[in-house]
């Protein structure tokens, strides 16, 4: 499978508008308001997705200067945000109260697992190299932990802190989508696993767009309500 700046843009491109209306849903409306931070998914992706594609710009260049700065930020979302913001969301709507602990405890472990992970390539500009692998993108980072765990340890830490929220929540569409995304990291694994985290995030980026899928369910759910 070739990957690319066009394959990137053109993800980036079509995840804005699909953003846009999920975040509008939960303005106009009080009943969509508990899901603002899932209206985010297309947006946030569509944003990484532009950003890889910078960076595969850049990449053409071989200028290592130009390379870290959108490197940083692709690693930001890939290897921060996503740890801390997936159980965030899944958090904020949980109803049940047991889950609703563990979503905030997964929350709070997630965010500090990211910072481990980003601040130190964020200090030491040789904590992280970026390469072409078979076209793909491979961002390889240090650990402050690979002394000590197993980096395969590491990996499966970091899938289950985005699966276990969605595929435990009490909302039967995070659950659907948990699926979705657990499928999509079996795929990355299965194709690249030396460049997973470029191929998951982009099929990840991709599967976003089933928020336009919820948020049209979910319109026909309160229609039955009301």
């Amino acid at each position: 499978m070739c990957f690319s700046a066009t394959a990137s843009f053109t993800v980036s491109a079509a995840l804005v508008p699909v953003g846009v209306y999920c975040l509008y849903e939960t303005y106009r409306d009080k009943y969509y308001q508990v899901y603002w931070p899932f209206a985010l998914y297309p947006l946030v992706f569509g944003a990484q997705q532009a950003i890889e594609g910078w960076l595969w710009l850049t990449l053409e260049t071989g200028d290592a200067g130009l390379i870290r700065i959108p490197a940083l930020s692709f690693v930001f979302f890939s290897h921060f945000f996503w740890l801390f913001w997936i159980p965030y969301s899944c958090y904020r709507i949980e109803s049940v109260e047991n889950k609703k602990r563990l979503f905030c405890i997964i929350t709070f472990m997630g965010g500090l697992f990211g910072l481990g992970m980003y601040i130190p390539v964020l200090m030491f500009a040789d904590w992280m190299s970026v390469s072409l692998i078979q076209h793909s993108i491979s961002y390889e980072l240090r650990l402050l932990l690979d002394d000590f765990v197993p980096r395969m340890a590491v990996r499966g830490a970091y899938v289950l802190v985005i699966l276990v929220p969605l595929l435990l929540s009490s909302q039967k569409y995070l659950r659907y989508f948990g699926a979705i995304i657990a499928l999509s990291v079996l795929l990355a694994a299965f194709l690249s696993a030396n460049t997973f985290i470029s191929v998951w995030c982009f099929f990840a980026a991709i599967m976003s767009c089933y928020m336009l899928y919820m948020f049209i369910c979910l319109e026909k759910q309160k229609a039955v309500h009301y």
